[in-house]
């Protein structure tokens, strides 16, 4: 999982000792009157489908009334999530501000953007959207200050604009580009090749791709990919891990050729890379989303013989370039800050690696390799500081790139004499800068052509803290001069796992919230990646309670310190966020005002089940194979620590019909038993159909949950609401 903030278009011991008998009573009786039938309160609805479902985990009898809704085919689950959703679109599409903040966000999309061009052989490619259509398109250009020609052209990949091109990758020469489909929001995709001369694609379209990355052969005619293994595979291959094949152009994809597969029944991620200077082919694997990778090579022209330079599960390990067969990588090994080390691909023990960046109290995050210097980037709190090096470590220069920033590498070449970055913040939308090497100065090489900014705001970061004492970053944005007399209408957000941080960045979704008077809260909590490996593992697995302590201490500052009151505070998180929100919710109802959440993880228990789930389990452990998991997970559980007539905030969960990262019964089944259990609470249920998570779903879909988000967290938290700016075409 994923956060997705950037565009507009993440008490145990009590609870698993004394009190967790009692949650199980509260629990078991209340389970099982809405499985006779109990109203949710709401008498325009069907009651959710449900049944006499109980499992049982080590020793623990759990009921699961509406394990039925895990199945959206059946008809009457059909009509419980038609009837949820069309209810919901009545309340939304009536509120008055729902069409003024559609409005703003159409008129704050409609402009071109285009991502870091990368030069492949003579040519340029790119990312490029123009004004408000739904998909993203592949442009190329001969030369970087050249025009742009459409090579991919989403429009015309489908009728209603889901259809994503996820990524791209040209070959050595920029003669032919691989490139990945996505339908309806999904993470399944199929993959296809596209001749640059003629603009027509290649007869050639592989399927069982997912998360798939390829590696082009030097002469352009095969490339390796990774994929799930399919029907054409050996029926004993364990299915839900990836493999790497070679695949041969012209030829049928039955004919691949497999060149890297684990034998063990692990969920293995793989990625390839090319060196093509060297002939290399380069791999790393994972299990699920853990960051301990492992690191295997093997020459590009024939990957017959694969070396390994590192094991899979000793530590984080990401190689950043490779001069030869000396291989830089940025590793948390013995360095839980991160360092970038050497490696000898002949003598590659971790013993004899060579330190080129020590660790700091900076957290390392990316490196740059050039032929005589690197470009480097640190952590510090929540800002990204960038400085050039020589190859040997020794500090050169600062680049300077204003405030709070966040910075994206672009692909570049050994031999260049600049690198470009795409550079973001909270007050102005991205924009794309050219680095000079030689005097560490960035200066503007394509400017955003938005036509809002919040230029005129204030952007402040203060410190939480936490129930255990610890120091947590927030920042905070909003206009000038508001008072601090507790009536401001905040919205406070937060991801807080898989190592995710939350870096400064431009979104219109803030901008509206602001313009419209509010307060907007974004809180750095533990299981993020803001201080390196250490604030990871201090907000997951069994650590995970510190990330809700975390974010309520940063609601119960807002309040402290007078921005806000607790009627006037709302939450909203997506996917691991959304369990976050949920999880502060069922903790302290006492403490918001309203609550949004997306795509949200809600049922701990079962998890694993469900499409992508099983590659949580290094980040929230395995209720089934592990008790003490079972014992931290049933603690938080969202759907299992629901409290019977407790009146909770106002509540929209959002959720998408092809979502499949986090399934949409975590929602639907959430939902009902919130309904059944507090039916004095308002509890909403929306559905955004031919849409997934969050990646690859159309423009408009995006604009939709955003704007359905902010009205309802308007209209729930009450107070004056400013109007937002009329913004014209470009």
């Amino acid at each position: 999982m994923t956060s997705n903030e950037k565009s507009w278009p993440s008490r145990r011991d009590t609870l698993i000792g004394g009190l967790a008998s009692g949650a199980f009573a509260i629990a078991g009786p209340a389970f099982g009157q809405a499985a006779k039938g109990l109203t949710t309160g709401n008498i325009d609805l069907p009651a959710p489908p449900h049944d006499d479902t109980v499992q049982t985990l080590h020793g623990v009898s759990i009921p699961d009334p509406y394990r039925p809704l895990e199945d959206p085919t059946r008809a009457d689950v059909k009509a419980w999530i038609e009837a949820q959703d069309a209810r919901t679109r009545t309340f939304i599409d009536a509120l008055p501000i729902r069409k003024q903040l559609h409005d703003f966000a159409n008129a704050a999309f409609d402009y071109p953007r285009t991502s870091i061009p990368g030069q492949y052989g003579r040519r340029y490619f790119t990312f490029f959207s123009d004004g408000l259509v739904d998909q993203r398109s592949v442009g190329v250009q001969d030369y970087l200050a050249g025009p742009r020609r459409t090579l991919i052209d989403a429009g015309t990949l489908s009728s209603d604009g889901t259809v994503a091109i996820l990524s791209f990758f040209p070959d050595r020469l920029g003669t032919k580009v691989a490139y990945l489909l996505a339908q309806a929001g999904s993470d399944r995709e199929t993959l296809h090749i596209r001749d640059v001369e003629t603009g027509q694609d290649l007869p050639d379209v592989l399927l069982w791709c997912k998360h798939t990355s390829v590696a082009w052969a030097r002469d352009g005619r095969s490339f390796y990919y990774s994929r799930y293994p399919g029907d054409n595979d050996p029926a004993d291959w364990y299915r839900r891990g990836q493999i790497v094949c070679q695949h041969r152009l012209g030829e049928p994809q039955s004919a691949d050729r497999v060149i890297f597969r684990r034998t063990e029944p692990r969920d293995y991620y793989c990625r390839v890379m090319a060196s093509q200077e060297a002939d290399l082919l380069k791999i790393t694997a994972n299990v699920g989303t853990s960051e301990k990778a492992g690191y295997f090579v093997a020459p590009l022209h024939d990957a017959s013989e694969i070396t390994e330079v590192f094991p899979i599960g000793v530590a984080g390990f990401y190689p950043v370039a490779n001069v030869g067969a000396t291989h830089y990588a940025i590793t948390n090994l013995d360095a839980p800050n991160f360092r970038l080390v050497r490696i000898d691909q002949a003598d590659p023990k971790p013993d004899r690696w060579h330190t080129v960046i020590a660790e700091s109290e900076a957290p390392l995050n990316f490196a740059a390799v050039f032929d005589s210097k690197l470009v480097v980037k640190h952590y510090q709190d929540v800002n990204q500081r960038m400085a050039i090096h020589d190859l040997n470590g020794q500090h050169l220069s600062t680049v300077d790139l204003g405030g709070l920033e966040s910075v994206s590498f672009g692909r570049y070449f050994r031999t260049d004499d600049h690198l470009l970055l795409e550079v973001t913040d909270y007050k102005q939308p991205s924009r794309i800068e050219w680095l000079d090497l030689e005097s560490g100065k960035p200066f503007v090489f394509r400017a955003s052509a938005a036509k809002h900014d919040l230029a005129d705001v204030t952007v402040r970061q203060v410190f939480v803290t936490s129930k255990d004492g610890t120091r947590v970053p927030m920042t905070l944005i909003h206009q000038p001069g508001i008072e601090l007399n507790g009536s401001n209408r905040t919205l406070l957000t937060a991801y807080g796992g898989f190592g995710i941080a939350l870096w400064p960045y431009y979104s219109d979704k803030i901008a509206a919230w602001v313009r419209m008077g509010g307060v907007y809260a974004l809180a750095s909590i533990r299981g993020g990646g803001e201080y390196g490996q250490p604030w990871h593992d201090a907000g997951r697995r069994a650590h995970k309670q510190s990330s809700f302590d975390d974010f309520i201490a940063s609601a119960e500052w807002l309040i402290a310190n007078g921005y806000t009151r607790s009627d006037r505070l709302g939450i909203n998180g997506a996917s691991n966020g959304g369990l976050l929100v949920l999880a502060a919710m069922l903790q302290r109802p006492d403490l918001f005002g309203a609550v949004v959440s997306a795509v949200p993880v809600t049922d701990m228990l079962r998890f694993p089940k469900f499409t992508f789930g099983i590659n949580w389990i290094p980040e929230y452990g395995n209720a089934e194979g592990n008790e003490a998991d079972f014992k931290t997970l049933f603690a938080y559980s969202p759907l299992h620590n629901i409290r019977k007539d407790v009146k909770y905030p106002p509540l929209l969960v959002l959720t998408a019909d092809n979502d499949d990262r986090v399934a949409p019964p975590h929602s639907y089944k959430f939902v009902a038993t919130m309904q059944a259990l507090s039916p004095e609470s308002v509890v909403y249920l929306g559905v955004e159909r031919r849409a997934g998570h969050g990646e690859g779903n159309a423009l408009s879909k995006s604009i939709n949950r955003e704007c359905d988000t902010l009205a309802f967290l308007c209209d729930r938290l009450g107070g004056p609401v400013q109007e937002l700016p009329k913004l014209g075409r470009v």
